[in-house]
């Protein structure tokens, strides 16, 4: 492959986009060669199912949502921006990734920071307070958010003082802002929980996507996951919409459907939808997301798919859309999906690794009529792919 002097200042030393010294159709060649061969087992019966990737269109500042850490050295020394190698977080002064107002709120947060005596958070002493930085939008709304996460250990908690410093560090992105701090409460043998104080503007941003021909709203609150490039995310839900064909009077199940961006783009085409979501934040959002779009037929369930998805299932679906997290599916989702019997599952995934594996493991049922990748995340060694399976004869 041909290489040439990356564009940003951090290259190669930031983690955040290891290709972008390559030329962008060599990365997607690279990234097709890679999936080609991870997938092999899967395409013996048609190698024609591997469909050529979907290139991005816009290629930087592309990115919806960025966290950025917080550090220290042992010589006091604060760092606040992606990893480097070797573990080690890198201050950024640019990011071709990011919204240019990302860069500005970092160097905010950092004057911040400096004037403070907060420490950045440790995770082995439990010691130090600030965590991470947040930073969404809504690409065509413009609207802006920012999410401090700090510990919740209490003897590093964040004063009332402090929570309005940082708020004022912040004014100058503008009196909109959706500004909030998140607890993160990690305490040994017990599960991490999350609490969240809403400082100031709007409790949720807004995003639009034109999917299916329609023009949609959908809600983002700090918790709750949506596709990190929203022009991309656009690309994947339209082409989703394309492979997966349903009869009039379908019944589809939306599994793992976080915010129902999914289930509320085949809305028109499904008689009946089931959501599964286990972030009670996210499953709020969904409602909201029907609610906004006039989506009346769509019901949605708070839980594991595993353990919840045989006993809200009543009569079997026509087809599944499964949207897990990188982890993949568990043998209990797996075993639930495998009983449902659909007649075509779409298995949307960001991680190939797990997805060829989850793949495998439905072959004895199922074979992928078609396998899309999509580059949502040019310069960066990360591929999104759609896989449709149709159920064996």
């Amino acid at each position: 492959m041909e290489a040439r002097k990356g564009r940003c200042s951090h290259f190669p030393s930031c983690r955040g986009c290891s290709f972008q010294h390559l030329p962008y159709d060599e990365q997607l060649s690279f990234k097709e060669s890679a999936l080609r061969a991870l997938y092999a087992p899967l395409l013996k019966k048609d190698p024609a199912c591997l469909l050529p990737a979907l290139g991005a269109r816009s290629r930087w500042r592309y990115r919806n949502k960025m966290e950025f850490s917080f550090s220290q050295d042992r010589l006091g020394r604060r760092f606040l921006g992606l990893y480097q190698k070797r573990s080690r977080i890198l201050t950024l002064t640019e990011c071709l990734l990011a919204p240019e107002w990302f860069l500005e709120a970092l160097a905010y947060c950092f004057s911040f920071w400096e004037e403070s005596a907060l420490r950045a958070y440790h995770p082995y002493s439990n010691a130090g307070t600030l965590r991470t930085l947040t930073l969404r939008e809504g690409r065509r709304t413009q609207e802006r958010m920012a999410v401090l996460t700090v510990s919740g250990n209490p003897d590093f908690a964040l004063r009332e003082e402090q929570i309005a410093a940082f708020a004022a560090a912040l004014e100058p992105l503008g009196d909109r802002l959706s500004l909030f701090v998140r607890i993160h409460q990690a305490i040994k043998g017990q599960p991490t929980r999350f609490f969240e104080i809403h400082v100031k503007g709007p409790a949720s941003i807004e995003e639009r996507l034109n999917i299916g021909g329609r023009e949609l709203l959908f809600k983002i609150s700090p918790s709750s996951f949506f596709q990190p490039n929203s022009e991309m995310a656009e690309l994947l839900y339209n082409k989703a919409l394309d492979l997966l064909s349903l009869p009039p009077q379908a019944t589809l199940f939306d599994l793992y459907c976080g915010t129902g961006t999914l289930g509320i783009a085949f809305a028109s085409r499904a008689a009946r939808l089931v959501g599964i979501e286990e972030n009670p934040y996210a499953l709020f959002d969904a409602k909201e997301n029907c609610r906004i779009n006039k989506i009346g037929h769509f019901d949605l369930y708070k839980g594991d798919v595993g353990a919840l998805l045989s006993r809200v299932a009543g009569d079997a679906p026509h087809a599944v859309i499964i949207d897990p997290p990188r982890t993949g599916l568990d043998a209990k989702a797996l075993k639930e999906i495998l009983s449902l019997r659909p007649s075509q599952i779409l298995y949307i995934s960001c991680n190939p690794q797990t997805h060829a594996k989850d793949l495998q493991e439905l072959s004895s049922s199922y074979e992928v009529a078609a396998l899309q990748p999509i580059d949502q995340f040019p310069h960066t060694p990360h591929i999104e792919a759609i896989a449709l399976l149709k159920q064996i004869s």
